[in-house]
């Protein structure tokens, strides 16, 4: 099953790896979410990155990102998880997919399972000299 996930996983992000994202028809669910980068912590096997910040539908957002290498340590695999917060209550995310290193700028391109049934194709760009991160989310579901 983990197999096929990551399968279903490889398709889209090789879908957004192109520039325009509404070539492929997809909606943004929200405006791009600029977020503060709290932490990164290096490791031999991954590197994990958290951030927090406001997103429209989702109130104050914090969630962390770990990124596996692969051999050239250019990209590799990422999950992770975020959490929303509204007066309204709390939301959970889980998301799994790829990144790379694109003239110095970290892209992470990721499918996120949200606990209210909805999914996105997420691009994250993060910019480790500026700290500057910012996340687009595109409608899957």
């Amino acid at each position: 099953m983990k197999y096929l996930i990551f399968a279903g996983l490889f398709c889209v992000s090789s879908l957004a790896m192109a520039d325009g994202h509404g070539e492929l028809g997809l909606e943004k669910r929200q405006p791009d979410a600029p977020m503060t980068v709290t932490s990164v912590v290096l490791g031999q096997e991954m590197t994990s990155i958290s951030a927090e910040g406001g997103m429209e539908g989702y109130g104050q957002v914090y969630v962390t990102y770990d990124l596996t290498y692969n051999t050239a340590r250019t990209g590799g695999t990422v999950d992770g998880q975020g959490r929303g917060f509204t007066k309204e209550g709390a939301a959970s995310g889980r998301f799994q997919g790829f990144w790379e290193l694109q003239d110095g700028v970290v892209v992470i391109r990721n499918v996120v399972n949200i606990d209210n049934g909805t999914m996105n194709l997420d691009v994250i760009k993060f910019d480790p000299l500026t700290r500057d991160l910012v996340v687009q989310a595109y409608i899957l579901k």
